[in-house]
């Protein structure tokens, strides 16, 4: 063992003695000459224990048992072959740890994260965490396995890693830990080392004008002489393809000259495709970059009946627009595709054929890059389409269903439901989202409608039986959530119950939806649903579920139902469709009677609209809380104090803006409308709205750009005259590849100059809106795209090696090759200090004490005298 003191710099303190001794010499005459010796003596005592105290005396003495933390690379450039090798060297050098070493491990990629805690006698049989491969944060992981080692051992990590850093600073992590008296040991973990072919960057234009020409430029290269093919696709349209010779070890530009043909954001792509051989890392052979081209505004126009739309599309291509019309096929099924459109019209389009992923690609549109959306009615549009509940009604300003359903006549529905094996089970299967449009459909229907649900396999049975809802509405839900899957599959008994119960009601509507794939055992089904149908006015639609499904079969039954047929083959259509026949089946949230539209609250849509004639119907819905009902269907002439229910209504969802028109658009319920002024004006007005004025981007420049695993985004704001618009609030809503939202406040950096910024743990396109407000105006709006087209894991630099020798270096000198030199005994035992400070504090207060009672107490009087005193004192 040995003494010290951790800082010295305090002792210079006892020089201030003689000063003590010269103030204190005052009150010697107090005090007797031995009573004012001690009090000096203790004076000088607590002095010095004090002064000690501060320069933190310390008992160091060596210790031999270790603390070892293995930290070991998770990402992506190490791969499964670099895991494996890891693991086993790890599960190695345990076997070699001493009896009261204490060890753990530490895994690390974009993130560090403790794989095991510190332990005696540690096993390891496989890793469990599994942090961000999409980057190599060697400092992340030396800083957590440093924070985890005790401080009454030697502590030693071992880093296992390719070298491959893409993030932070491993080496001044690593001159921290030997600061900290922390031993560094490196094991290098073999990498990819066969040739490699990437692509480095694709830089194009950020922003360019309609019609303007420019270059798009690709970088490649190669470590060996390779011959390949480049090919360019413009928003996965191919451009064409070219022969490439890469030289050794240089990068090589190829140059495609471009005009750009259409306002919004075009994303170009390169590939380049070698030889299996010549390549090591397929993955980094594509780029992408990302183009803003300005221009007149496109809108898209999805429509059901392709020939309908030409009404619309032509009334908004007089007034500048440009516009796609694609049927509901063509719908772009994710957010990169949607992009490049400033607004999205879709006419007459059913939610059982929109896929989910794109409905929630269509919310995002909205409310997170700041873009229009509209819906249309017809007889396959808003509630009866089955958009209740669905990402898009979450978007529009307008409910699918209405709390009011009194003046809607009752209705009775039976869910027949096939629950036999071939339905699956489980959250996600057919019989799943069943049960799931069935707890729907509890939801939608009133207080007095009557609702029941049968399975049946080899048996039918009723899960809930027919009554109304009334009360019992959470029991039924409970009831539906509760189905498991059977046996066989029988439906005639599930459909002869289903009429049997609802000839019993008073429903004034009678409908049964049997959902089945349609295999069954034989029976008069003809007899039974046919006569159901006209003798007891129940209507049954069948639901046809898989691609194997018997489909005649259910074809028939909705024939002789009087009901509709649906196939479904992607299981998550079920609960729209049976939204969709709630609502049908109630025969009222479908209108078809003629009308003439009446003007509601003042709105810019509506401005100069006049003349507006008879339409021939409109579905149902109810406005949401802030929007604006700008056109109304007026009460009957019956009932003048009738409902007034919504036919134009718009809103703000997010950063974007929302429409619901509920009639239609085209010669079916507006035949005498179409291609009058008031038409055009109506929907051109809209259609501004929707795409914001152009004023809504004017001096906001949005550039996002991906570096070194951060996603940053930029923004300048600029007054018209070119001054700097400062002290904006802002907001930038970033929309990762899985659709994930990231909303993040935009801090302002400078004069007009707003930031943020985000990890980027994900490959693919990255998608930023951004509104600029000055109080509660909106000043500016954007939307910008980056692209991390592969891990930067596979964007390998070939600094592992050097980075490596450099953290050996600042660590211990040289690699460790046996795993049992993990737990080696140090040449030179660490010195593990004990702090003593706490101590001599403790016996400076109890000198202190005792000089107070040297002080105040004079032990050398006669006790009887005193007692005398105190005595006389007290007498009055």
């Amino acid at each position: 063992m040995s003494f010290s003191f951790a800082r010295p710099e305090w002792l210079w303190l006892l020089l201030a003695l003689p000063v003590l001794w010269a103030v204190t010499l005052r009150s010697r005459r107090q005090f007797g000459r031995a009573r004012w010796a001690v009090v000096q003596g203790l004076r000088t005592l607590a002095w010095t224990l004090v002064t000690l105290a501060l320069a933190e005396p310390e008992l160091r003495r060596k210790v031999d048992d270790l603390a070892v933390v293995f930290v070991v690379d998770g990402s992506a450039s190490v791969g499964s072959a670099g895991e494996a090798a890891a693991l086993a060297y790890v599960r190695t050098a345990l076997d070699a740890a001493g009896s009261h070493d204490v060890s753990g491990v530490v895994r690390f990629g974009g993130d560090a994260m403790i794989e095991r805690g510190l332990a005696e006698k540690l096993e390891v049989d496989g890793f469990e965490t599994r942090p961000s491969p999409h980057q190599s944060d060697l400092a992340a992981g030396l800083r957590l396995a440093a924070a985890l080692l005790p401080g009454d051992r030697t502590r030693r990590l071992v880093l296992l890693t390719d070298g491959e850093q893409t993030r932070g600073d491993a080496a001044s992590q690593a001159l921290l830990a030997a600061d900290q008296e922390l031993e560094l040991l490196v094991v290098p973990l073999d990498g990819q080392d066969a040739p490699e072919v990437l692509v480095e960057d694709v830089i194009a234009p950020p922003k360019v004008e309609v019609d303007e020409t420019y270059e798009v430029k690709v970088v490649a290269r190669a470590d060996l002489d390779t011959d390949g093919i480049l090919r360019l696709y413009r928003n996965e349209q191919s451009l064409g393809e070219m022969p490439v010779h890469l030289e050794a070890g240089r990068a090589k530009t190829l140059s495609f000259r471009q005009t750009a043909p259409d306002a919004g954001l075009v994303r170009y792509r390169a590939q380049l495709e070698v030889a299996p051989g010549a390549d090591g890392l397929p993955q980094n052979n594509v780029g992408v970059a990302t183009v803003q081209v300005a221009g007149r505004p496109k809108l898209l126009l999805v429509e059901r009946d392709l020939p309908q739309a030409d009404h619309l599309a032509a009334a908004l291509r007089g007034s500048g627009f440009e516009v796609d019309v694609v049927s509901t096929a063509e719908l772009p099924a994710d957010l990169p595709r949607m992009r490049s459109y400033a607004a999205i019209v879709l006419s007459d389009l059913a939610a059982y054929v929109t896929p989910q992923p794109t409905q929630e690609a269509l919310e995002s549109y909205v409310r997170d890059l700041g873009r229009g959306l509209m819906m249309v009615g017809g007889d396959e549009s808003f509630g009866v389409g089955g958009w209740y509940k669905t990402p898009v009604e979450r978007a529009l300003p307008v409910r699918m269903d209405i709390s009011d359903k009194s003046r809607f006549p009752q209705l009775g529905m039976v869910i027949s439901l096939d629950k036999s094996c071939s339905m699956g089970g489980g959250f996600g299967s057919k019989l799943g989202m069943a049960k799931e449009a069935g707890i729907r459909t509890a939801e939608l229907l009133a207080d007095r409608d009557y609702m029941g649900l049968n399975t049946f396999d080899g048996a039918a049975s009723w899960v809930t039986p027919l009554a109304k809802l009334e009360g019992r509405r959470d029991q039924v839900q409970s009831d539906i959530a509760s189905i498991r899957s059977g046996g066989g599959t029988d439906i005639y008994p599930a459909v002869d119950a289903a009429i049997k119960a609802l000839r019993q009601t008073d429903a004034a509507v009678r409908h049964i939806v049997l959902i089945s794939d349609g295999d069954t055992m034989p029976g008069d089904y003809q007899t039974l649903i046919t006569g159901g149908n006209k003798h007891d006015h129940v209507t049954l639609t069948a639901v046809a579920t898989g691609a194997d499904a018997n489909t005649q079969t259910m074809k028939d039954f909705a024939k002789w139902g009087g009901g509709n047929f649906y196939l479904v083959v992607d299981k998550t259509q079920i609960p729209a469709i049976f939204t969709r026949e709630a609502l049908l089946a109630s025969k009222s949230f479908l209108v078809e009677e003629p009308f003439v539209p009446a003007l509601a609250e003042p709105s810019e849509l509506t401005r100069g609209v006049r003349g507006v004639p008879e339409l021939g119907g409109y579905v149902v819905t109810e406005a949401k809380p802030r929007s604006t009902v700008a056109m109304v269907v007026p009460p009957k002439a019956d009932d003048p104090e009738g409902t007034r229910d919504p036919l134009l209504v718009h809103g703000r969802y997010g950063l974007g803006r929302s429409v619901a028109f509920t009639s239609d658009t085209k010669a079916r319920w507006a035949k005498d409308w179409v291609g009058t002024e008031s038409y055009e004006r109506l929907f051109v007005q809209t259609a501004r709205f929707l795409v914001g004025s152009d004023e809504d981007a004017d001096g906001v420049d949005v550039n996002v750009e991906i570096r070194e695993g951060e996603l940053f985004v930029a923004v300048d704001a600029l007054e018209v005259s070119g001054g700097f618009r400062n002290f904006l609030q802002g907001e930038a809503r970033i929309v990762a590849p899985d659709l994930t939202v990231h909303p993040l406040p935009l801090r302002q950096v400078g004069p007009g100059r707003y930031e943020a910024q985000l990890p980027v743990d994900q490959d693919g396109s990255w998608m930023v809106g951004v509104q600029l407000l000055d109080g509660e105006s909106v000043v500016g709006q954007g939307i910008a795209e980056a692209v991390q087209p592969y891990s930067p894991e596979f964007r390998r630099k070939g600094a592992g090696r050097a980075l490596l020798a450099e953290l050996q270096r600042l660590g211990t000198p040289g690699t460790l090759a046996e795993p049992a030199l993990a737990f080696a005994r140090p040449p030179v035992p660490r010195e593990v200090p004990r702090p003593l400070w706490a101590w001599f504090v403790g016996l400076a207060g109890l000198v202190w004490l005792l000089d107070a009672a040297a002080r105040r107490l004079d032990f050398g009087q006669d006790p009887r005298a005193v007692t005398a005193r105190m005595t006389e004192a007290a007498t009055p």
